[in-house]
């Protein structure tokens, strides 16, 4: 694998920020130790993810993007509605640029505590 080919960028939808900073440090930590470099863009929330990865696939200068976020269900049908639209258009975004990595990292949960539970790395710091 040649390394200098990725070029990284982590999207992180950091509304739920005691969850997602777990995500960023488990992630962030992998690619130090493969040596990679990467970039940090924060959105407000899983819904916009997609969307920042489409405009950054446009600029041409990234070709692997990790979306980390977290959606927990509340009372309504926003969970299912939000979960549903970002894993397709992620999904979307993977078929129609098949010279890019796109991979999901975000949770969806069915309360914080299970969530809290996900986004801890396994791995004792």
């Amino acid at each position: 694998m040649n390394k200098s080919k990725f070029v990284i960028k982590i999207i992180v939808a950091d509304y739920y920020t005691d969850i997602c900073n777990s995500l960023v440090l488990s992630t962030v930590s992998l690619l130090k130790k493969n040596e990679l470099n990467y970039e940090i863009i924060k959105v407000p929330g899983v819904y916009e993810i997609p969307q920042m990865i489409k405009w950054n696939i446009s600029s041409k200068n990234y070709n692997f993007f990790i979306a980390l976020g977290c959606v927990i269900k509340g009372q309504t049908y926003h969970f299912e509605v939000i979960s549903d639209s970002v894993g397709q258009a992620l999904l979307d975004l993977v078929v129609s640029n098949n010279k890019t990595l796109i991979t999901n990292g975000i949770i969806n949960a069915n309360n914080k505590n299970q969530a809290l539970k996900r986004s801890k790395s396994d791995k004792k710091k």
